[in-house]
């Protein structure tokens, strides 16, 4: 691969760097602040016409595989993917921010700052600075759904956990029983944000009302779906169960019914996998089985709405995922297992291939 891509650093030199680039092989971790920073420079590529190629990568150990096959003439760039053997979007903050920030220097017609936004806000990260600044944000009363339909939308949120999830039929009810107008005025916003806010919080962990609140007021702009946290909350979604649709998704290249229905199944799943969890404590976290739903979207929404404990643990099939209130959850999986397994974020990492392992941890629990 490119020696220029292993020594630049910096903003600077990643602007250098991937303004000269002859062919860019771009490995991103499965998140959506990752998917975000893709879409962002994959639009910065085509207004330059520099070909390049994503892969969305589950582990450290699939990172440097895709690493060790770049070519020589080759520039590759790691976005989420700790390495030392590729050009890096290093960021202190959000990595979609970082992309934004570089892209205005590389093409500045294709940078999106509700797409930054959007990827930053999948962190937990408040929006702000010169990205907030050239957006066309405004933010209103109310939930930050991404469909216009507020039934779909509580139903399979995958930022909530309530009596509604997973569940249209109870979402429709909770509607009717609110006596919503067919357009929601700002009052109409708010009634429905406390109503849903009492009942995601009623016998929940202090740390459910801190989830909630990252869905309350949302942030509206001219972008795919309808609020920006919603926009976080598919890119997300979809980055971590169809990675490759998720890709094609933040480059705005794939059906928009598709991607929609694709975080609908996922919701559905995870939401249910949730309901049926019988949470084992053990030192320090829970524990859940999710043989059927992602293990990453169910272990934050058990560390979010179920859990006393500032993490929690769900397994399932063939993965898992640790998701953690403080701390690199990245580092304390990669205590567990081989940490070549783990990929993931500083909040919600994820493993490969570590039922031996995690089973003997999980054995000593105090059920």
């Amino acid at each position: 691969m490119s020696t220029t891509g292993r020594t630049a650093s910096g903003s600077s030199g990643v602007v250098e760097t991937l303004g000269s680039a002859g062919f860019v092989r771009v490995v991103a971790s499965r998140d959506g602040d990752s998917l975000a920073a893709v879409g962002l420079l994959g639009r910065a590529f085509g207004a330059l016409g520099t070909p390049f190629q994503v892969s969305a990568v589950a582990s450290r150990d699939a990172a440097r595989e895709r690493f060790d096959r770049v070519p020589e003439d080759d520039t590759a760039l790691s976005v989420g993917v700790p390495t030392e053997d590729a050009l890096s979007l290093d960021a202190d903050g959000p990595r979609s921010v970082a992309a934004y920030d570089v892209v205005r220097r590389l093409a500045p017609d294709a940078a999106d700052p509700a797409l930054a936004i959007a990827g930053g806000l999948s962190t937990g990260w408040t929006p702000q600075g010169s990205v907030l600044d050239d957006a066309d944000v405004s933010r209103r009363p109310g939930l930050g759904l991404p469909v216009a339909d507020l039934a779909d939308g509580l139903a399979h949120s995958t930022l909530l956990s309530g009596p509604f999830s997973g569940d249209e039929g109870m979402a429709g009810a909770l509607l009717a029983e609110l006596e919503l107008p067919a357009e929601l005025d700002d009052a109409a916003h708010r009634r429905l944000a406390s109503r849903v806010a009492l009942d995601v919080t009623e016998g929940a962990p202090p740390s459910a009302a801190d989830a909630l609140s990252r869905v309350l007021r949302p942030h509206v702009a001219d972008a795919p779906v309808a609020t920006l946290e919603g926009y976080a909350d598919v890119l997300d979604t979809v980055a971590r169960t169809d990675p490759g649709l998720g890709v094609a998704f933040a480059l705005s290249h794939a059906d928009h019914a598709d991607v929609l229905d694709a975080w609908r199944n996922a919701a559905t799943r995870s939401h249910a996998a949730v309901r049926a969890a019988d949470p084992a404590r053990y030192s320090g976290l829970v524990a859940v089985e999710c043989p059927d739903a992602d293990p990453g979207i169910v272990a934050r929404l058990v560390r979010d709405f179920v859990a006393d404990d500032p993490a929690a643990l769900a397994v399932g099939d063939d993965t898992a995922a640790l998701a953690v209130s403080d701390g690199d959850a990245r580092d304390r999986l990669g205590d567990i297992v081989d940490a070549g397994t783990v990929g993931g974020t500083e909040r919600v990492a994820t493993t490969t291939n570590a039922d031996d392992d995690l089973a003997r941890v999980l054995a000593g629990g105090d059920r």
